[in-house]
């Protein structure tokens, strides 16, 4: 019984050397962008379905549009993680406690839910960033490659939703 408690204590103890030893500094940004890559998601999928008023019909669309988008994302992110000896942290329990993209009510007005994506892209956009940095610090020049583009992306829907809200 005793052999039993000190292995399982030694087995433990090794996941978390391997976990440690493998979070470099662009792992450890990946895995934000990952954690609020996912909360933006279930934000946009809340809003597709959740959307009423006059522009229904083309918000409805773009948040599907959006959502689907972010779905991709958030694989490139896990796999990317991975490709690098990663693990990519994608529970609810590091999404709930790490998150710094806000998890939204069903309800809301169509406008304040556009606010809310933008708000959500910028967080987004500043977590590349810190991604980009450290991946130049690291000279990974494939998660340069990879992420540079997402920015572009998501500052293009900001515009985007900017001049739609007025």
């Amino acid at each position: 019984m005793l052999y039993c408690m000190i292995t399982e204590i030694e087995q433990t103890e090794k996941q978390k050397e391997m976990e440690t030893k493998t979070e470099t500094s662009v792992v450890s940004k990946l895995n934000q962008l990952l954690i609020d890559y996912q909360v933006h998601y279930q934000n946009l999928r809340l809003f597709h379905w959740n959307v009423k008023g006059p522009f229904f019909f083309v918000l409805h669309a773009k948040f599907e549009e959006l959502y689907r988008e972010a779905a991709e994302k958030i694989d490139e992110v896990a796999e990317r993680v991975l490709a690098l000896d990663g693990i990519p942290k994608g529970s609810l329990k590091n999404i709930v406690s790490k998150a710094h993209v806000e998890s939204h009510e069903e309800i809301m007005e169509a406008n304040e839910m556009v606010e809310a994506i933008i708000t959500g892209h910028k967080i987004l956009i500043g977590d590349l960033n810190a991604v980009l940095q450290a991946a130049e610090e690291e000279s990974d020049e494939g998660t340069i490659d990879i992420f540079t583009s997402y920015i572009q992306e998501l500052e293009k829907h900001n515009w985007m939703f900017k001049s739609y809200l007025n």
